[in-house]
């Protein structure tokens, strides 16, 4: 069901986007693929401003989705015979005639489809999609509309691709959303395909999506991909705006930033690109580039303001959570400046450093200590960018505003956050100015046929090899059972998230009227299906703060009670164990209360789920409590 409503999705993404791109800027492409990569990613973008739409009144179910997708599928009717045109001229461009690199190379591209839809097939696992890609919509969804989230930082960001993600839970699963997310991956493989134009034109998408830490999180409902696809169609329709001289390719390119921003706010990088290619663009007609730089501007703003009013109206602060120093909103969310600055200085531990000379050395860094789940870098790019790196010397002067944005973006990712998914837009330009370098410097005639034979079967090898990492680590997750029923949801996930049974007691346990406070469990919000209070990154904040403003039992049992929390579901080694985040003043203040006034009700593994007694006869707490008011040093 999900993989049939996932192509109806492409349909209505297609024929949504060819109203604007055939019949209102007649824009001209050079094939069929060209035009279905950016009329569906336009139509993605249509589908989620009518979502947000939806949204913001309040009147989003499964009933008016469905309507949104009729809606999207009824646009298209006038192109089907054009449709029908397409899939003759498609296959046929793209698998002959056969050579044996181009085959191999196929082979692999095919194989990382396949396990990518596998894996998207299953129920989602990845960290930052249970934290707020999906458990944001998911709240979304069960208020109807758009409602405060005080205690998720991120629900504060422009959610752009989480309203395609909203629109997926309406219909479907997460498995939906798992698949919208990687249809707009396929989208950008297909973009960097046509792009390139080359004799070696199907490597660029392969070593884009052999990159281990790429492919981890193409599957995963996030959104860093999906920003780099918007981001790179911007690039691409800036390209054929200079060529083809339509109107329409300026206009489009500005809907592709204002979305990319609205995607992921690191993006904020392409607007001032964006203003630089269009100055370049109209340099002898100065007041007609102030104009477009002014259409530029006011059109990328126009897809994160709805965001910043929901933001003015929850907490008064329009940039929230940023700018609190400036416009406030710390009374109004979960959330302020001390913790705001932490957050910075932790994303800019990432990496390797941030002299000069370490960035000279991110090539051999990334390549060789990169590592998954860890500061340094925090994940793998593989293999494949290292050996292509003498090949970027081939590349001749027509290649400059590509490599000039390349640099741009991946300077603004050094000095930024060093994470490695993070680096899917710079790597987006890479991979094609690597492949370009490569066959101008094959066909540059100083190296002969047996150097080059020898060359690209090194390169077919690192394609391998990185294709080999990515499927040790589909290994280790095992989704074929599941998909093909052998095994059930809960089993699965179990495998997958290791406190991911107490998650499912809770919810088994805990009434409609009760409150679970989450401490130090990763803040998996989409597998809470009872109310729940936590803090986002650091996330022992609410409980430290309880405990050393109010220290006695009934100071503790009033806060408690006044923020209606019933419950604590707690890690053991990240509260009261060796690994704790307390003071040891904290923790002993903790274990007298849990012991006087609450009840445990679960533990797994090093999982702690708890029920306050509340209600109970406190007396004189000084007695009664057995908390000895210890000092703290804070």
């Amino acid at each position: 069901m999900d993989i049939a409503l996932f192509l109806l999705f492409i349909l209505g993404f297609l024929s949504a986007g060819r109203i604007f791109t055939r019949k209102i800027w007649d824009l001209k492409f050079s094939g069929p693929a060209e035009a279905f990569v950016f009329s569906s990613a336009l139509g993605s973008i249509i589908t989620s401003v009518m979502v947000a739409g939806l949204a913001f009144i309040g009147q989003v179910s499964a009933l008016t989705c469905w309507g949104v997708l009729a809606i999207l599928l009824f646009s298209g009717i006038g192109s089907l015979r054009e449709y029908k045109q397409w899939k003759l001229t498609a296959g046929l461009a793209v698998f002959f005639p056969l050579s044996p690199l181009k085959t191999a190379v196929q082979i692999i591209l095919a194989v990382l489809v396949l396990l990518a839809l596998s894996l998207a097939l299953a129920p989602a696992f990845g960290t930052d999609a249970l934290v707020y890609h999906l458990a944001v919509p998911k709240a979304f969804l069960e208020a109807g509309g758009i409602v405060n989230l005080p205690n998720n930082v991120y629900s504060f960001y422009p959610q752009h691709m989480e309203m395609l993600y909203l629109f997926a839970l309406a219909l479907g699963t997460d498995h939906l959303a798992q698949l919208t997310g990687l249809g707009i991956v396929f989208l950008l493989l297909i973009a960097l395909h046509q792009n390139y134009r080359g004799t070696y034109a199907l490597l660029v998408p392969a070593v884009f999506l052999s990159t281990p830490v790429f492919f981890n999180v193409a599957y995963s409902a996030y959104v860093d991909l999906q920003a780099a696809a918007y981001i790179f169609l911007s690039f691409y329709a800036w390209e054929n705006w200079q060529t083809r001289k339509q109107t329409g390719w300026f206009y489009l390119m500005t809907v592709f930033v204002g979305t990319a921003v609205a995607t992921k706010l690191t993006a904020i990088i392409a607007l001032p690109i964006a203003l630089l290619g269009v100055a370049l663009q109209g340099r002898t007609q100065p007041n007609k580039t102030l104009g477009q730089c002014f259409i530029l501007v006011l059109g990328a703003l126009l897809f994160i303001l709805p965001w910043w009013g929901k933001n003015y109206f929850f907490t008064g602060n329009p940039l929230a959570p940023f700018f609190m120093q400036i416009f406030g909103g710390e009374q109004s969310m979960n959330w302020d400046i001390t913790r705001s600055l932490q957050q910075i200085q932790y994303y800019s531990s990432y990496g390797m450093g941030h002299g000069i000379l370490d960035f000279l050395l991110l090539p051999i860094n990334l390549t060789f200590f990169g590592q998954p789940h860890s500061l340094k870098f925090d994940g793998q790019i593989g293999i494949l960018y290292f050996l292509l790196l003498p090949a970027l010397f081939g590349l001749r002067r027509q290649s400059m505003p590509m490599v000039v944005t390349f640099l741009i973006f991946t300077v603004f990712w050094f000095t930024q956050t060093q994470q490695a998914r993070l680096l899917a837009t710079p790597f987006a330009f890479l991979a094609i100015l690597s492949i370009k370098g490569l066959e101008q410097w094959l066909q540059s005639g100083g190296i002969e046929e047996k150097g080059k034979n020898f060359l690209l079967a090194v390169l077919l090898l690192g394609l391998i090899f990185n294709t080999s990492l990515i499927a040790k680590s589909w290994a280790q997750v095992q989704p074929l059972p599941y998909i093909l029923q052998k095994e059930s949801r809960e089993p699965y996930l179990m495998r997958q998230i290791k406190s991911y049974p107490v998650y499912l007691s809770a919810n088994h346990l805990l009434g409609q009227d009760e409150k679970i406070l989450l401490v130090y469990m990763r803040n998996f919000g989409f597998l809470m299906d009872k109310p729940f209070f936590s803090d986002s990154i650091f996330e022992a904040h609410t409980l430290t703060k309880i405990i050393d403003e109010e220290v006695y039992a009934k100071g503790i049992i009033q806060r408690l009670k006044s923020m209606g929390i019933t419950h604590i579901l707690f890690n053991h080694k990240f509260v009261l164990g060796e690994g704790s985040a307390l003071t040891v003043g904290e923790r002993a203040i903790l274990k007298n209360f849990l012991n006087l006034h609450a009840q445990r009700v679960l533990v797994k593994n090093e999982f702690f789920l708890y029920r306050f007694m509340l209600d109970s006869d406190l007396g004189d707490p000084n007695k009664n409590s057995s908390l000895i008011p210890i000092p703290l040093n804070h």
